[in-house]
């Protein structure tokens, strides 16, 4: 007896992926005891018409289908309840109603099969049990799947009060300029909200994650790397969404809309800046590298680069520009806009790499040529990229001589002239580079004088010149 007892825990505490199986079916199992059992109470009703009376020898039929398709239906939401993912009150009190609907519509076929034309009154009020109880179970089986809220969730105040939950918020204001987003409540949680909250709220815990607010995000679930604040790559929320969509742990799960690439960007983006509770965009986006993203998402900018449709690189360019040592990284997967990287290479670049690069031209959005060696010269073709949003020179023996090829990048939001020779040539690039918002100026030659100018008669660009 013991063993057996032994057995049994052990089968509760790591249920074999048979049961689980099968309680993947309990969903649709479901339906056969309420289609049955409601059609018993509506031929028991109108049964009690003459016009409808003989439909009384199909009652009792109707009371057995519904009664054996319910211990099939107890049974499997049984095993499904094994998955340990849903909220134990909730499932308690589904649990327990559904076996006791089980156990009245076989009394119900007793009675109907053994007294047809007697026990009237138990007979109708083990009927208008059943029909209460279908109703009762049916709703917490809805907050299992969506959440205890789902049903009164656009209810008008009065009849959420009246349920015991409090009034709806007001909405939150679209947002109208960039300066106002705010990466939490405008970025993460409508994300969550839209693409991960029907899994993971109050009543349905898959893995015992809720992410129904800040708070419980940061309690995380069975993992406790769920959101590792600072380290994308550690949490454990970033690896689920970025699994290959066929893998059993990739988030949000089959059926459910996935994150798009966008979403993906700009979640591993928040949790690198520490995952805060609050802030806006523009001041945590020091660089303004992800402006023009942010932008395209809330659907601010309507010409934002990323709206446009461009075709694949051409793959010959990309494999020649990798044996050079550039490292090319495509930014998101629903378009062709890549990241180009020659800051780790153990070569040298040199003037045909360059002329290479500009193969790219279309899809290249950001380039770092950090400590590389760039000369005046390349910055002529570098110019050339006109897609550009992002360059990075810094530690480069570059001067004003070739700032002025970079005037044509007309896209171009955050340059890193960190440690160059350029000085006041700057007062003349920054006012045709339209649309900058960050550019690095520390140890180069620009004079104190000179930011002070270059900050008057540009009030909206960050300008890192010393450091904090």
């Amino acid at each position: 007896m013991g063993f057996v007892l032994l057995m049994i825990g052990s089968i509760l505490d790591n249920p074999p992926d048979i049961l689980l199986f099968l309680g993947r079916f309990h969903p649709i199992v479901v339906h056969l005891p309420i289609g049955f059992l409601i059609m018993a109470i509506l031929i028991q009703m109108a049964a009690r018409w003459p016009k409808y009376k003989p439909l009384a020898i199909y009652t009792p039929l109707a009371w057995f289908m519904g009664a054996v398709s319910a211990v099939v239906a107890v049974i499997f939401g049984y095993f499904l309840s094994l998955s340990g993912d849903y909220d134990e009150d909730t499932l308690f009190y589904h649990q327990w109603a559904g076996i006791a609907v089980m156990f009245l519509s076989f009394g119900c076929y007793y009675i109907n099969k053994k007294w047809n034309n007697s026990l009237s009154v138990p007979k109708w009020i083990l009927v208008f049990l059943i029909g209460f109880l279908l109703m009762f179970t049916g709703h917490l089986g809805g907050n299992l799947t969506h959440g205890s809220t789902y049903l009164l969730q656009y209810a008008p105040n009065p009849v959420r009060n009246m349920a015991g939950l409090p009034s709806k918020m007001e909405p939150r204001k679209k947002v109208a300029v960039l300066d106002s987003a705010d990466v939490f409540l405008d970025l993460v949680l409508p994300m969550m909200q839209s693409k991960c909250v029907s899994c993971h709220n109050e009543g349905k815990k898959k893995g015992g994650l809720m992410l129904t607010s800040y708070e419980t995000m940061m309690l995380g679930g069975e993992s406790d790397n769920t959101i590792v604040p600072g380290d994308a790559l550690k949490s454990e929320l970033v690896r689920r969404i970025t699994l290959p969509m066929d893998h059993d742990d990739f988030m949000p799960s089959e059926g459910k809309l996935p994150l798009t690439d966008q979403e993906v960007v700009l979640i591993k983006w928040w949790i690198k800046m520490g995952a805060p509770s609050s802030g806006f965009v523009t001041q945590l986006d020091t660089e303004k590298s992800l402006s023009s993203l942010v932008s395209n998402y809330l659907g601010l900018d309507k010409n934002n680069l990323f709206n446009n449709k461009i075709p694949p690189p051409d793959r010959a360019v990309v494999d020649s520009l990798i044996n050079r040592g550039f490292v090319i990284n495509p930014l998101m997967k629903d378009n062709y806009f890549v990241d180009a990287n020659y800051s780790l290479s153990e070569y040298t670049l040199k003037a045909s790499d360059i002329d290479v690069l500009l193969g790219l031209k279309e899809h290249l959005v950001w380039l770092n040529l950090g400590n590389s060696k760039v000369k005046d010269g390349y910055l002529e073709k570098i110019g050339l990229l006109h897609n550009l949003v992002k360059l990075d020179l810094k530690g480069n023996e570059i001067t004003d001589a070739g700032l002025k090829s970079l005037s044509r990048l007309e896209n171009l939001e955050s340059l890193n002239l960190y440690g160059t020779k350029v000085s006041k040539g700057i007062l003349e690039l920054v006012p045709k580079l339209t649309k900058l918002k960050t550019i690095y100026l520390w140890q180069t030659q620009v004079t104190k004088t000179d930011i002070i100018q270059l900050k008057k008669e540009n009030p909206g660009l960050t300008i890192i010149y010393e450091r904090e």
